[in-house]
């Protein structure tokens, strides 16, 4: 437990609390506030008060004999949010060891102040204490949203306990780096185990009865089914300055034989320096060359172009590689439509995945042995595609397929995994560890 939160908890033993006897504290002064001042700090309260509205301005937690039986219950569970890896101080920093010597607007704002925290702990339980998106344009979950008058009214109904246990992530990976966590003395350690168990909070609560699921930093992807891992196999993930981005999704479709339209970040940055050496290149490695993105936009013929003019920034041309055995996607790709263009994918340069680190992408993930993936999806699907896979490639020819309900695939970044009951740490390719790490920290 760390020191900070020791001091805080020996103020917290100290109270005088005592099991409400008499009128609950009142808060009606404060109806139209949305932040009060309180015992030099300031409580925001526009996220509680509707519920005290409704509740007829009537408090839970504090009565005039100090703090209620809920509100005893409240206090300690959060005494103990560093069983999940949060910080106490964050939400009872600053409360009073005396709640029974409170009258009149001292002790509503007391009144206020343990909702708000309730508040706080429970959409940092349900939902991460950071935002997904940590200043990273390439990670887009969407937060999780509670109803605070519904969440307020359940605390009291059924105690806080009871509903914070449930707004708890259900994934088995968190509650075993919740066990972890108590039993690893490391603080380096520690620290890397709650940045995960945090990125576990941001994910939907049910990821599919069938899933894909894709952990970066590992350079793994597993297929999951009614929560059991049924396939494991590598993955070839972004390097560092083209990170794999971090989103869910559903797979709609594979592609059989599939055709690669170079974007225009590689078309300018990578492939135009070549051409300007070679103009040849492109004829040279099977690529056709269009005059721009439109549909019906004519081939062009490359050694025709005055390449030290076109503007790597701008590359106004569209490039194509065919289907074929040297196509950079091999044999199929497995998409799910995002902003970022980044899908699942075969590859032609195979003996990569031979590699301890794979990061070694533009930010697809490379699958090996995606084949088998295809016929291990579609056979979930009950698709009559499974026992096809063969025909589809044998036809050279670029066919798409659906899958008759599209599969849930989530783009993660955990590295901190507990296998067989052991921790397994993974390098932080990315930093990420790090950016989460300064906001759950206190660092920004």
């Amino acid at each position: 437990m760390p020191k900070t939160l020791q001091a805080g908890l020996l103020a917290l033993s100290l109270f005088g609390l005592m099991a409400a006897t008499s009128q609950a504290a009142n808060v009606r002064g404060f109806a139209n506030a949305q932040a009060i001042q309180w015992r030099g700090g300031v409580v925001q309260v526009d996220t509680v008060m509707p519920f005290y509205k409704r509740n007829g301005y009537r408090g839970i937690w504090t009565s005039a004999n100090g703090l209620t039986r809920g509100g005893q219950e409240l206090v300690g569970v959060l005494e103990n949010a560093w069983l999940d890896g949060l910080d106490a101080l964050d939400y009872i920093g600053g409360m009073p060891g005396s709640a029974y010597k409170l009258r009149g607007d001292e002790l509503a704002g007391l009144e206020l102040f343990l909702s708000s925290a309730a508040v706080r702990f429970a959409r940092d339980m349900y939902g991460g204490r950071t935002t997904p998106a940590v200043s990273e344009p390439d990670i887009v979950i969407p937060r999780k949203k509670l109803d605070t008058i519904a969440l307020l009214a359940s605390m009291e109904k059924n105690g806080p306990q009871t509903v914070l246990d449930r707004l708890r992530p259900t994934h088995p990976q968190y509650h075993a780096l919740r066990k972890a966590l108590l039993k690893t003395p490391n603080p380096g350690v520690q620290r890397k185990i709650i940045v995960n168990m945090e990125r576990w909070r941001w994910l939907p609560r049910k990821l599919g009865d069938v899933h894909v699921f894709v952990n970066t930093a590992a350079f793994l992807m597993y297929t999951r089914h009614n929560g059991r891992d049924i396939d494991r196999r590598r993955v070839i993930v972004g390097k560092k300055y083209h990170k794999t981005p971090m989103f869910s999704d559903n797979i709609k479709y594979s592609e059989f034989n599939p055709t690669w339209t170079v974007t225009p970040s590689i078309a300018g940055n990578e492939m135009l320096p070549k051409l300007r050496k070679d103009p040849n290149y492109l004829k040279k490695k099977g690529y056709h060359l269009y005059a721009s993105w439109k549909a019906d936009a004519p081939r062009m013929n490359a050694t025709q172009i005055d390449w030290q003019s076109v503007s790597g920034k701008r590359f106004p041309f569209k490039i194509v590689q065919p289907a074929g055995p040297a196509n950079a996607l091999g044999q199929v790709k497995f998409l799910f439509p995002n902003k970022f263009n980044v899908y699942l994918h075969d590859t032609a340069n195979r003996k990569l995945f031979e590699q301890s680190n794979r990061a070694l992408s533009h930010g697809c993930i490379r699958v090996h042995e995606p084949l088998a993936f295809a016929q291990l999806l579609y056979k979930l699907d009950g698709n009559p595609a499974a026992s096809k896979i063969g025909q589809l490639v044998a036809s050279k020819q670029t066919k798409g397929v659906n899958f008759k309900r599209p599969i849930p695939v989530h783009l993660t970044y955990f590295t901190a995994w507990v296998k067989n009951g052991k921790l397994q740490t993974f390098d932080d390719i990315y930093g990420r560890d790090r950016l989460v790490g300064n906001i759950l920290f206190g660092r920004v």
